[in-house]
């Protein structure tokens, strides 16, 4: 298992450079120098590699317990709808390692609003293609998250003093109320009988790159099964006005055959309470599996995740 500490060491680097060299000599690239570092923290660590034909991009992504394995969801998505995400050229499940293609990069997070909502119109066709496959998703390491275990999951971290030690006295003052209210969230979302499909888990502007005049979604290191409006985390938290309207109703455009737009307005409204409780699960689940060391980047992410779900509240 790779461990956030070892990411650094020089035998790492050594043994990721040998596997990335081995596997793009087998695809019939020839690599150009040593793999240069792009970015990394605890959750994972991600390099270049020229080559002979151009740059590829490793990726090593942490073992944590709400993680999916992103390497075999990632092939498994390349070989199912490589339409929406990066070609995966290569992986290994067991260390969670994996080689693309370039792809040119995530949008800025600056970029221009107008593509916030062909985007999410995107995102929504995606999710619905992945209904038939969940099932082989779910074969390839992507977790199943439903919602209806949510309450379940969330009281049980906010019964962990090693999470609730981190968070504000408003927050456990209304502990229970939270709950109650998640709860009936939750219970109203699933009148909207509105299908499981693939969720991103964290998706912003920057996870999305322009390809040839169209959208694909990478970064899938969060992605789950769940409800699709989970996805929605970004969106909620954009201040009110037209470029945040535009971007939702372009979006539930997409899911016209599972009501009205008031109907569906009226289940989007309700899965932000939803979608922020996923949010506070998953990080508590990082502040367990976690080291203080491995935790400093993600504190004031912890942090906001439940303070959101106490606002909305």
């Amino acid at each position: 298992m790779d461990m956030f500490l070892n990411w650094e060491s020089p035998e790492w680097l050594e043994l990721a450079q040998s596997w990335a060299d081995q596997n793009l000599a087998k695809h019939g690239l020839e690599p150009l120098g040593k793999l240069q570092k792009v970015s990394g923290w605890a959750l994972g660590q991600i390099f270049k590699q020229n080559t002979n034909k151009g740059l590829c991009f490793f990726k090593a992504t942490a073992f944590l317990p709400l993680f999916s394995n992103e390497s075999q969801l990632c092939a498994k998505l390349s070989e199912l709808m490589p339409e929406y995400v990066p070609e995966t050229m290569f992986i290994s499940s067991e260390k969670q390692w994996m080689m693309s293609k370039d792809f040119g990069g995530g949008l800025p997070e600056d970029a221009d609003k107008g593509l916030w909502p062909k985007a999410f119109q995107r995102l929504a066709r995606l999710q619905q293609q992945s209904t038939k496959h969940t099932d082989a998703l779910i074969k390839s390491g992507c977790l199943l998250r439903q919602v209806a275990d949510i309450p379940e999951q969330l009281n049980s971290a906010l019964n962990d003093t090693e999470i609730t030690r981190h968070l504000t006295d408003d927050f456990i003052i209304n502990k229970d109320e939270i709950l109650l209210k998640v709860k009936q969230a939750v219970e109203k979302l699933a009148s909207f009988n509105m299908p499981n499909t693939l969720v991103h888990g964290d998706l912003h502007i920057e996870n999305i790159a322009q390809v040839n005049g169209t959208f694909i979604f990478f970064d899938w290191s969060d992605a789950c099964i769940s409800h699709p409006f989970i996805d929605g985390t970004y969106i909620y938290r954009m201040p009110e006005g037209e470029n945040k309207q535009r971007i939702v109703t372009a979006y539930l455009s997409q899911w016209s055959d599972f009501g009205d737009p008031a109907t569906l307005r009226d289940a989007w409204d309700t899965a932000e309470l939803v979608c922020y409780a996923h949010q506070a699960i998953s990080y508590a689940s990082m502040k367990k599996a976690l080291s203080s060391e491995q935790m400093v980047a993600l504190e004031q992410a912890f942090l906001n995740a439940f303070n959101r779900l106490l606002a909305k509240s």
